[in-house]
């Protein structure tokens, strides 16, 4: 099933905040895919304490673009690492709404110091809530979704995060041509295919 993976795009809050590597905003350090070596990479925010916790929002997802017909699942991923030898930390992460209403509750992810940034890759969310009541994810639930980053804990060191996104599973709609088709003159299907 295709996949697309949706980028911070707007700072929400940063409170306790985290540390920026430059400017006054936390999206865009965390937006671009990071150099495989946590040291070449300039832009991450970063925290010498835990309890450090900020809110991005993501791009909203193309649902007609990339003629999706279903969302089968929303998964967050962050890159992350202490630098410092010996060192331990645990990132968690929240999925809200538009609003801050939670979606789904913290879910977190331990790592160790290693000079090179982990990959933390959540659960993947088959529906829109942790509620009970929730259904399928439509395309009113992604646009504006947005991921709360924490600094559970660590042991020392410093706690740097360089890349941020959601992976949105989806399928497209199937198109069924029948055995038999006469065309006469030019035929498009779904947008994609020209036959003449």
């Amino acid at each position: 099933m295709p996949t697309v993976n949706l980028l911070p795009n707007a700072d929400e809050s940063n409170s306790p905040a985290w540390t920026l590597s430059g400017g006054s905003d936390v999206y865009p350090l965390i937006a671009a895919e990071a150099s495989a070596d946590e040291s070449l990479d300039s832009d991450k925010i970063s925290a010498t304490a835990a309890g450090k916790k900020c809110i991005v929002e993501f791009t909203d997802l193309d649902f007609s673009g990339l003629n999706i017909d279903t969302i089968n699942s929303v998964q967050a991923v962050v890159r992350s690492t202490i630098y410092e030898r010996g060192n331990t930390y645990t990132i968690g992460v929240r999925i809200l709404d538009s609003s801050n209403t939670e979606l789904w509750a913290q879910e977190t992810s331990a790592g160790s110091s290693g000079g090179n940034w982990a990959t933390h890759t959540f659960t993947a969310r088959t529906v829109s809530a942790d509620d009970g009541l929730a259904g399928a994810w439509i395309d009113g639930d992604i646009d504006g979704i947005r991921m709360e980053i924490e600094g559970v804990a660590m042991s020392g060191g410093t706690l740097k995060v360089g890349y941020a996104y959601f992976i949105i599973d989806y399928t497209i709609p199937v198109v069924v041509i029948p055995k038999s088709l006469t065309i006469n003159g030019e035929a498009t299907i779904n947008g994609q295919l020209t036959i003449k």
